[in-house]
C-alpha cells in the first residue's frame, strides 16, 4: 500500500493501517483516508463541485484529494478507490452538525445526479426486493418481515395520499446510522442532496434504536429544525419506511451477519410506534401543522 500512495500520489509514508475498510495515514499532520469508491463514477464531477462549493461558503467539510495524474478514483486491486484529507477531527456527530449542514446549504444548486428525491421508486424497488429474496432460510427474518413491509407500505402511501411537493433541498447524507461519525458525516462520499426531513428522520431513527435518549429531547427537535407543513408529512413517512429493519437484512444476507442483531429492533417496536404517536400529536398540537393522522397508529 505504501508504494501505492507513493505511486499516485508522491507521498512517502512509513505508517499506514487499515482499519474498518480504510487505509489510514497522516501526513504533515493531517489524516488522511484511502478507500473504495463505493459510488456511481458519473457522481464524482457532482461531489467534486459540492466540495468546491462548500469551500467557498466556508462549511466545514472533508476533501477528495486528485492523484498526480490529475485523477480522482485510482484503480488498487481491480477496484476503485479515492483519497480523502480529514479537515475536521473527528468525533461522534450530534444534532448541531445536521443543523449547521442544513442550515449552510439551503439555497445549494441543484445537481440531478445526486438528488434522491424519488422516494416512492425507490422504496417500491426495495419493498420488492426483500419480498422475492427473504425465504425461511432465515426464520427470524421471515417471521417479521411482512410487518416492516407493511410500514414501508404505509410510508409510501402517506406520501401518495398527500400529494406533497418535495422542496427545501439541502446536502444531505446517503444514510445516518449508528456507527456515523464526523468523518463519514463529513465525507464527501456520503453526500447527496435531499430535503431537510431525510437526515432528521434517520438521526432520530439511530438514536431511538441505539442509543437512550428520551421521547422529549427527540420531540425539541422539530422546533429548532422549522419544518414546513409538507416537510412535516414527508417526515413522517420517513419515519415510517423502516430503513432500520431494511439495513440489517442486508447485513444478514450480504455480510452473514447472524440474525440475532435485529433482535433489538423488533423489541423495542411497540415503543417506536408510541413515538410515532407523539410526534404526530407534537406536530399537531404543539406545532399547529394539521397534517394527516394515521389511524392505527393513533390508536395503539
Amino acid at each position: 500500500m505504501n508504494n501505492i500512495i507513493n505511486f499516485y500520489y508522491g507521498i512517502n509514508i512509513i505508517d499506514i493501517y487499515k482499519l474498518d475498510d480504510k487505509y489510514r495515514f497522516k501526513y504533515n499532520d493531517k489524516n488522511y483516508y484511502f478507500v473504495q469508491y463505493d459510488r456511481d463514477q458519473k457522481d464524482i464531477k457532482s461531489l467534486i463541485e459540492i466540495c468546491i462549493e462548500l469551500k467557498k461558503r466556508n462549511i466545514l467539510t472533508n476533501e477528495f484529494i486528485c492523484n498526480k495524474f490529475k485523477n480522482y478514483l485510482t484503480p488498487f486491486n481491480n477496484k476503485l478507490y479515492i483519497l480523502i484529507k480529514e479537515n475536521i477531527n473527528n468525533y461522534k456527530i450530534n444534532f448541531n452538525d445536521i443543523l449547521y449542514i442544513q442550515n449552510s446549504t439551503t439555497n445549494i444548486s441543484f445537481d440531478k445526479n445526486i438528488i434522491r428525491t424519488n422516494y416512492i421508486e425507490l422504496w417500491k424497488n426495495k419493498i420488492d426486493f426483500y419480498e422475492k429474496k427473504i425465504d425461511n432460510k432465515y426464520q427470524l427474518l421471515y417471521k417479521t418481515i411482512d410487518y416492516y413491509i407493511g410500514l414501508g407500505e404505509n410510508a409510501i402511501s402517506y406520501i401518495v395520499n398527500n400529494d406533497i411537493k418535495i422542496n427545501n433541498i439541502v446536502l444531505s447524507h446517503r444514510r445516518i446510522n449508528e456507527k456515523m461519525d464526523s468523518f463519514d458525516f463529513y465525507n464527501p462520499l456520503n453526500y447527496i442532496l435531499d430535503n431537510r426531513a431525510r437526515d432528521l428522520a434517520d438521526y432520530i431513527k439511530t438514536l431511538f434504536f441505539y442509543n437512550e435518549v428520551s421521547d422529549d429531547i427527540l420531540l425539541s427537535f422539530l422546533y429548532y429544525i422549522n419544518f414546513s407543513r409538507e416537510e412535516c408529512i414527508l417526515f413522517i413517512s420517513r419515519m415510517l419506511f423502516p430503513t432500520y429493519y431494511f439495513d440489517l437484512i442486508d447485513r444478514v444476507t450480504f455480510n452473514k451477519e447472524d440474525e440475532i442483531i435485529l433482535k433489538n429492533i423488533i423489541n423495542k417496536n411497540n415503543d417506536y410506534i408510541n413515538l410515532l404517536k407523539k410526534i404526530l400529536y407534537y406536530i399537531n398540537n404543539n406545532l399547529r401543522m394539521n397534517i394527516p393522522v394515521i389511524e392505527w397508529i393513533i390508536k395503539m
